[in-house]
């Protein structure tokens, strides 16, 4: 803070850069971390920190900035701080503050992290499926299931019993708000929602397949090949009919980050050894899993700026019957009803 350090410190370390600004009176030890994601974090928490420590009326943080502090992931961040409160303030808000009103807030819904009054992770993620575009809540309840339940893809019937038994409390929550806005929407995310997934690029793929209507895929599911077992990001197993009969169907897709196969940074010869290696083991990987007869796709994050068109890439290997009775789930589609856009 500008007041703990002195205003022209503070100009002084923005101008060499070990400083930078986050909001009005508030700085945060630079440099930021280099991938553009880890500096929209970095700020973003550091955002929340301040505007907590400034405000002069109690309140507690909440929604997308909760599921920040939580460990979520948060899509989309823009740089405002969400928190909310009993009373309805009594000087005008900031641009950088959006200001949420709830009488109901047991104790039970608030918890400290960091030393930061938050919202408990429980209340958050319903917060989120209730107010956040679904392609954007979808990431932080598949998150929060995963931080609430912890799945194991090594374990599976365990796991599952421990994501349901969570899905029900969140669901339960729901259930007190019938007739409130965006609950419909939120019913649909919780349904929805996936703690087996492992990246929000994973998450993204899934609500692009799910908000059309295609059914439910197994997240982590085993594939037995000639090659051993592996696992694929998203899975339907399909009955098929062919002339020789009923035969069941693998359609698996895969998100790889940017980073998966990117070219090592370091010069060094074992470094370009290491990457060829895994290059060569995932060509083996997905060869196997073709064996299979499985249809594989395969995605980036750049594919994923057009959903029609992944959509219609995931299409490719279901049978007929399937494709032609498709419905998209209002719930998954729906516009937030607060703020548009976001």
């Amino acid at each position: 803070m500008s007041r703990d350090i002195g205003t022209g410190a503070a100009r002084a370390g923005t101008r060499s850069g070990d400083l930078v600004r986050v909001r009005p009176g508030a700085y945060l030890e630079g440099p930021l971390p280099a991938p553009a994601w880890a500096a929209r974090e970095t700020l973003a928490l550091a955002h929340a920190a301040a505007v907590a420590r400034q405000l002069s009326a109690p309140v507690v943080i909440s929604h997308e900035s909760a599921a920040l502090i939580h460990g979520c992931w948060v899509p989309g961040l823009d740089g405002t701080t969400h928190v909310l409160q009993r009373s309805m303030p009594s000087q005008p808000g900031s641009d950088d503050i959006s200001r949420h009103h709830s009488q109901n807030l047991p104790p039970e819904d608030v918890t400290e992290v960091h030393g930061l009054a938050v919202t408990s992770l429980e209340r958050t993620i319903t917060d989120c499926a209730l107010t956040l575009a679904p392609r954007r809540a979808l990431a932080v309840a598949d998150s929060g299931l995963r931080i609430l339940a912890r799945p194991d893809r090594f374990s599976r019937d365990g796991s599952v019993a421990r994501v349901e038994a969570v899905r029900a409390r969140l669901s339960a929550r729901l259930g007190t708000l019938r007739g409130a806005r965006g609950v419909v929407g939120a019913r649909a995310v919780i349904e929805h929602a996936d703690g087996f997934s492992e990246s929000p690029g994973e998450t993204d793929l899934r609500w692009i397949a799910a908000s059309r209507g295609l059914p439910k895929p197994v997240a982590q599911l085993r594939v037995d090949t000639e090659e051993g077992a592996f696992y694929v990001d998203l899975g339907w197993i399909l009955d098929a009919e062919t002339d020789g009969g009923a035969v069941r169907r693998l359609v698996a897709a895969e998100f790889d980050g940017e980073d998966k196969y990117a070219a090592p940074t370091s010069p060094r010869q074992d470094a370009r050894r290491d990457d060829r290696t895994s290059l060569y083991a995932e060509k083996i990987r997905e060869d196997a899993i073709r064996g299979t007869g499985a249809t594989f796709h395969r995605f980036v994050n750049r594919h994923l700026r057009d959903a029609d068109a992944v959509f219609s890439r995931l299409c490719r290997g279901f049978p007929p019957s399937v494709l032609a009775s498709l419905a998209p789930v209002p719930g998954l589609i729906r516009r937030p009803w607060y703020r548009q856009g976001r």
